[in-house]
């Protein structure tokens, strides 16, 4: 079962990790929304939903043909190591107790921390074999090459029409392509001959304001939101400025579909069409698409055990006490996590890239 960082908080009785989990969470709309499962072992294998079986219509005492199987992307997310110790001096926590407890300031200001990382590798993280963090969602929906003319490809190459059309096509037959761009196909499941390749239209989680980027409007918004099959996304997560692009459209247009809460922590949150907005500030606003160099990104997600879900061991964050530094009239506290992220179905995450102010 996939729970929150902050429902798993009240399974335990510590209250340091319970305060520790809180300063975590209270400030940031990833972590108080995404779901956690608990994987024993340093990792998870699974298999990432690609493209529907096929379905056709048959007369009566017809002969069915042979099924269209699904395909799958296998996939395995490999728990990281995330945390910090929290080093106090004895003297400075003997001396300055009687106006606040050092050691607790310390520990929470590294559980921030922690937190920053966390929000920054859930955009950025690399997830190669040289880096030590997951991969993050940016590199999850990838943005492929542009067709080339006279270009070998292989099996299961993908590209981009060099005009984004909003799909993406896999090399199906391998080859070499021709001298001119083909006619691509707008249906998915449907084929193109390019010389001796053959490409075979696919669904994309992409979407662009254009090729040098271009200026968010809320049809772009609603075509993002679209992006996300079997249900509304539940967070749309973006920058600063992105958000505050979005609230003049809103005030601009007299839209009644913005409507602003408080959370459980006492939080203003915004939601567009009953979806949450999130903010993260580790969403660059100086991205280059094109010849522009000040774009933003914003992403839908939906969370769950079948969609977006963060992945950790049994225990979730852990607090270890340390205790004495050798050599030092110092006390340390071990803040840990081992987690990754996963995504088991392609239509439930997507991006709109090129957004600009």
């Amino acid at each position: 079962m996939a729970i929150t960082l902050d429902e798993a908080s009240k399974l335990s009785n510590d209250i340091l990790l319970q305060g520790v989990i809180e300063t975590i969470v209270k400030d940031s709309p990833i972590l108080q929304n995404l779901p956690f499962i608990e994987i024993v072992g340093n990792g998870l294998t699974y298999n990432r939903e690609k493209t529907l079986p096929g379905a056709a219509w048959y007369d009566v005492n017809e002969s069915w043909g042979a099924p269209t199987p699904p395909t799958f992307d296998q996939i395995t997310a490999t728990l990281k190591i995330l945390g910090e110790n929290a080093d106090v001096d004895n003297f400075l926590k003997a001396t300055r107790s009687n106006v606040q407890d050092l050691e607790a300031v310390v520990i929470e200001l590294t559980a921030k921390a922690i937190r920053h990382e966390f929000e920054d590798t859930f955009i950025k993280g690399l997830g190669t074999g040289g880096s030590k963090d997951f991969l993050g969602i940016d590199g999850i929906v990838v943005i492929h090459a542009d067709w080339a003319g006279t270009t070998g490809y292989a099996l299961g190459d993908y590209v981009h029409a060099t005009v984004f059309n909003g799909f993406r096509y896999e090399c199906t037959t391998a080859g070499t392509s021709a001298g001119s761009e083909p006619t691509w196909p707008l249906e998915e499941g449907a084929t193109v001959s390019d010389d001796s390749v053959v490409w075979t239209c696919r669904r994309s989680q992409l979407t662009s304001t254009g090729a040098n980027g271009g200026s968010l409007t809320l049809a772009k918004l609603d075509e993002l939101i679209d992006k996300i099959l079997g249900g509304k996304p539940d967070m749309l997560l973006m920058s600063r400025r992105s958000r505050r692009k979005i609230n003049a459209l809103v005030r601009a247009a007299g839209s009644g579909m913005m409507e602003t809460e408080r959370d459980k922590w006492g939080n203003f949150i915004q939601l567009w069409n009953g979806i949450l907005i999130g903010i993260n500030d580790w969403i660059s606003d100086a991205k280059t698409v094109g010849s522009s160099a000040d774009c933003s990104t914003i992403y839908a997600m939906q969370y769950g055990e079948g969609a977006l879900c963060g992945l950790t061991s049994p225990g979730h964050l852990t607090i270890e006490p340390v205790g004495s530094l050798e050599g030092k009239d110092a006390t340390r506290t071990r803040i840990k996590w081992y987690v990754s992220l996963a995504l088991f179905s392609e239509v439930k995450l997507a991006k709109l890239i090129g957004v600009k102010d």
